[in-house]
């Protein structure tokens, strides 16, 4: 993977993390919390912890072919990261969460997480087709 393609990976994961972290924000607040309401300031948590997310994501790479094992592994950590760093930041600033919200929130980070890798596959699957069919053209004009 060239650096040209592994930044629009990035850029493209960022892009499908935020939509996810919003839609996870809304529908958990909506909820867990119905009677309240956001600060302005809650409007940057999205593409702020979908920048943190990406940047972890960066425990994926390497530049040799890695193992379905050692992907599963890598993706295992990333998810760790992000979960850690998630409780953290909320932690850091003076919220604790209740074990029952602490378990839901959990639950719809790994969600969100599988979505972005989801997305990011089928993405990469329909570029091969197209790849694929496009080479096909080619060897049957060279025939």
């Amino acid at each position: 993977m060239n650096n040209q393609s592994k930044l629009s990976e990035f850029i493209m994961s960022f892009c499908i993390c935020t939509t996810g972290i919003t839609l996870l924000e809304g529908l958990l607040g909506m909820l867990l919390y119905p009677n309240e309401l956001l600060p302005y300031k809650a409007f940057f948590s999205p593409p702020l912890f979908a920048l943190f997310s990406v940047v972890l994501g960066f425990v994926t790479v390497s530049k040799q072919e890695l193992t379905i094992k050692q992907v599963l592994i890598r993706r295992a950590i990333h998810l760790i990261l992000i979960e850690l760093m998630v409780f953290g930041l909320n932690y850091a600033e003076g919220y604790v969460y209740p074990l029952k919200e602490a378990i839901v929130l959990a639950v719809g980070i790994a969600a969100v997480f599988v979505a972005v890798y989801v997305v990011l596959w089928l993405i990469d699957r329909r570029s091969a087709k197209q790849f694929n069919e496009q080479l096909k053209r080619y060897q049957q004009e060279a025939k």
